[in-house]
């Protein structure tokens, strides 16, 4: 009776691809983690409300979050430092947006991403902050 051999070169050969097949399939499947939850971001958007509302312009006339809402002249003057203030409290992936009665700023939010976002009314009009992992 005759038994066929394999050789081990070629035995060896294959276990090679299959270890090399499974470690390539487990970087491409690994989990990321779970998405975002909307109340950590609501969180993120609160503090940083918080914060603006809380330090006061170079001027020291009001906080940042009232002088946003003030007038048009004031939301041009406290624009640029109040979006600077932001982008250092937020964590470096987070992304936002302000609305105020006189303006915008900040990026463009994804019609498809999870967003937290809080709203505080001052007397010259409501200052929304939405935020965003980007």
């Amino acid at each position: 009776m005759h038994r066929g051999q394999l050789s081990l070169t070629v035995v060896e050969a294959a276990v090679g691809v299959v270890l090399v097949m499974g470690v390539a399939a487990g970087f491409t499947v690994v989990s990321t983690g779970p998405p975002p939850s909307t109340a950590e971001l609501d969180t993120l958007a609160n503090d940083a409300t918080t914060i603006l509302a809380s330090e006061p312009t170079e001027g020291g006339r009001d906080a940042r979050l009232v002088e946003l809402a003030r007038s048009e002249e004031s939301f041009a003057a406290v624009r640029s430092s109040a979006h600077d203030r932001l982008a250092d409290l937020l964590p470096p992936d987070v992304l936002f947006r302000v609305r105020t009665p006189h303006g915008s700023f900040g990026h463009p939010q994804p019609p498809t991403t999870p967003v937290g976002s809080t709203t505080v009314s001052t007397r010259y009009g409501p200052v929304s902050i939405r935020v965003w992992y980007g």
